[in-house]
């Protein structure tokens, strides 16, 4: 047995050594690149350190770079660190990367999640890690014997799939959304001009309806101030996700450690005050813990004997910033779109009214849920902004050598899919006049002839049709990992939207910067959420508006 200690190493200088690093760095890309079977690299001016250092720092240029390097091929590789790491596109790659493989992991990226965002003890966190029996209920090769006690993925997959997924506690829970968002919206004075900021409006109403639907009311008695404190932990996600230095983002750790000690609090309390066996455990919502979904959630947790801290950190990280940090600044988005197009927002309130029922004898306005799903404008908005301001990089793991494009990939290389270079496909989303990198609201619009069976007149009404398929469009991602509460999330943004453009007059005032003062621009994208999934605008709107109803 060698000792690697007991090895003494010629002395040089720095700038020696670091010529030799250099070196020795070249010549293994010069070595990587002179082999034609190995698919083609991105350009790493200090091999090694280069891409690691913008693909940390500035997401949005390295994608940049990726989209033009990747249309001379579906591939390109680059190191993020001693990590050998895979751009990939077209169809048909991105279809193997969401299929269900034993060669491929799904796991990989969530398990960083668990480890710095959920900050998951050690002996939580080694739970998820050595669990190789995989999501499917038949376990994966050789994990045939393992109890389902211990097959953690399994079981919280069971749990998501269940009560987010399917259509009866979607439903439910969007029902719960809408009876709060409408509460919170019908605090506005009826009748009466006020003023209000887009991102005001969403981080604070949306959220908090999507929170208390989901979670409850009990969250906000314990801690009245919560999204103030929600929000700068979101900012600071995509820093905290790589487990930086805790000295060197002292801000950061800070944010997160106050966050998950309040809903720490939270937690113990909900826990000694609910009763288990009580009638509320099946209920359909109630205040403690809210939804039927989040209370199988946490039986789930504490089935899995997770610590609290980690109960905390899937709270945290899962149970709120999830149902906020995507949904709210698309519908964001959304509405600065609308706004801004008087005739688009014209068209979509015409189009929201077929979605009233109005009781004859109260007058009340019911609006069905069900019904704005499908309206065909209100749709084209949804998929246009959701096509346009989502950037993730739908991550796997190859668990042995895997063959893209022709070359054959190292195991446990990473491989990434960004959704901002499929969703900016020209050939697939650009129409003339339209490019795929402008808002256009009927990009999936086709009018057809519509016969009125009693007067036998034709007409063109308009019907929601995708240009592009599911490897061309992947906001929630694909395969077993999609995203389990993309349901909620389509049905919280669009009966979002439908409230606000039905129960007020809207019109622009201007842009103005998150301090309050007046933007000379409109917003770009946030860079800094590039690669993390939804990204907010960089400026918010101001409008006056006027409840109607």
């Amino acid at each position: 047995m060698v000792s690697f200690e007991a090895v003494e190493l010629p002395r040089v200088s720095f700038p020696v050594g670091l010529a030799l690093v250099a070196g020795v760095a070249i010549a293994l890309r010069l070595l990587w690149r002179s082999d034609p079977n190995k698919p083609p690299m991105l350009s790493d001016v200090v091999p090694y350190i280069s891409n690691t250092y913008q693909y940390m720092g500035n997401m949005d240029r390295f994608l940049a770079r990726a989209k033009e390097a990747v249309k001379l091929k579906n591939i390109v590789g680059f190191h993020l660190g001693p990590k050998n790491f895979f751009i990939i596109t077209g169809p048909q790659n991105i279809q193997a990367l969401f299929r269900t493989s034993p060669h491929i992991d799904f796991e990989v990226f969530l398990l960083i999640a668990i480890e710095s965002l959920w900050r998951a003890s050690p002996e939580d966190y080694a739970k998820f890690k050595n669990d190789k029996s995989g999501r499917s209920a038949t376990p994966a090769k050789g994990c045939e014997n393992q109890p389902e006690s211990k097959r953690y993925w399994y079981t919280l997959h069971r749990v998501l799939h269940k009560y987010l997924e399917t259509t009866q506690y979607a439903t439910m829970l969007a029902r719960h959304y809408q009876r709060f968002f409408s509460e919170y919206l019908e605090q506005r004075p009826q009748g009466e001009w006020t003023e209000q900021t887009i991102m005001g409006l969403m981080k604070y109403d949306m959220a908090k309806a999507a929170i208390v639907a989901s979670l409850g009311t009990h969250l906000f008695d314990m801690h009245p101030n919560l999204l103030d404190m929600a929000w700068p932990y979101d900012e600071v996600l995509v820093t905290l996700l790589f487990k930086p230095p805790r000295w060197l983002f002292r801000r950061a750790a800070r944010i997160q450690d106050n966050f998950h000690a309040a809903i720490s609090k939270y937690f113990v309390d909900a826990n000694e005050r609910f009763d288990w066996n009580g009638p509320d455990a099946d209920a359909d919502w109630e205040p403690i813990f809210g939804s039927r979904y989040f209370r199988e959630l946490v039986k789930w947790m504490k089935a899995s004997e997770l610590s609290l801290q980690t109960c905390a950190g899937i709270t945290s990280t899962t149970g709120i910033m999830g149902l906020n940090a995507n949904s709210v600044p698309v519908c964001a988005w959304a509405l600065m779109e609308l706004v801004q197009d008087q005739e688009l927002l014209g068209a979509v309130r015409d189009e929201v009214s077929t979605a009233f029922t109005t009781d004859p004898e109260t007058g009340k306005r019911t609006l069905d849920s069900q019904k704005v799903l499908t309206l065909p404008l209100l749709q084209a908005v949804y998929v246009e902004v959701l096509r346009m301001h989502v950037s993730m990089n739908i991550t796997r793991a190859a668990t042995k050598p895997l063959e893209v494009e022709g070359y054959t990939l190292p195991a446990q290389s990473i491989l990434q899919a960004p959704t901002q270079i499929s969703h900016y496909n020209e050939s697939v989303w650009g129409v003339e006049g339209h490019p795929a990198t402008e808002f256009w609201a009927y990009r999936n619009i086709k009018y057809v002839e519509e016969k009125n069976p009693e007067t036998g007149e034709t007409k063109q009404v308009p019907r929601f049709e995708m240009r592009g398929r599911p490897t061309d469009f992947f906001p929630y991602g694909g395969g077993i990992a999609i995203c389990p509460g993309r349901h909620f999330a389509k049905q919280e943004i669009m009966l979002s939207l439908a409230l606000i453009v039905s129960k007020f007059e809207i019109e622009f005032l201007g842009w103005e910067k998150f301090d309050g003062s007046p933007s000379d621009r409109p917003p770009k994208e946030d860079s800094k959420y590039a690669g993390a999934a939804a990204v907010p605008p960089d400026r918010d709107m101001r409008v006056r508006w006027k409840r109607i109803w």
